[in-house]
């Protein structure tokens, strides 16, 4: 495991407009909420924005072989990200190799300690307030991702 703190923060210029990286957060955010592929990495109370993913390996021969990677990538709070942070799991065992069932409960458990740790406030949504996005209303992803 490694932590990089950067401080103060790299200075750069914006390639993205902000509405657009607002609704690839908003997208992200649906992923670890109920009937999204990485729920397991939700923290209570704080709205985090993650993306989920497996990976099968090349063997030496250049085929796929029954070897995966999983990962969960995402920042906190989502409302406002201060903490970005990888998850990377390379040749999960126990029979689960999906990012979603594998690395996404790692991401949770670390990002929610960085979080009460560094005392940042929840920003949950309050029972009954609206979103601004649709989350999964179509055909869901089995758990995978």
């Amino acid at each position: 495991m490694s932590i990089t703190k950067v401080d103060p923060p790299v200075p750069g210029e914006r390639v993205f407009p902000e509405s657009l990286v607002r609704t690839v957060v908003h997208m992200m955010e649906s992923v670890a909420l109920p009937g999204g592929g990485g729920v397991k990495a939700a923290i209570k109370g704080y709205r985090i924005a993650i993306k989920t993913g497996t990976a099968k390996k090349v063997g030496p021969d250049g085929r796929y072989i029954n070897k995966y990677i999983a990962y969960t990538a995402g920042v906190a709070p989502a409302s406002h990200p201060r903490f970005a942070l990888v998850v990377v799991i390379n040749d999960p065992q126990a029979g689960k190799y999906y990012g979603g069932a594998v690395s996404a409960p790692v991401f949770g458990a670390i990002m929610g300690g960085v979080l009460r740790t560094m005392n940042i406030e929840p920003d949950a949504l309050a029972t009954g307030e609206k979103s601004e996005f649709v989350i999964n209303q179509g055909e869901g992803t089995g758990g995978r991702s």
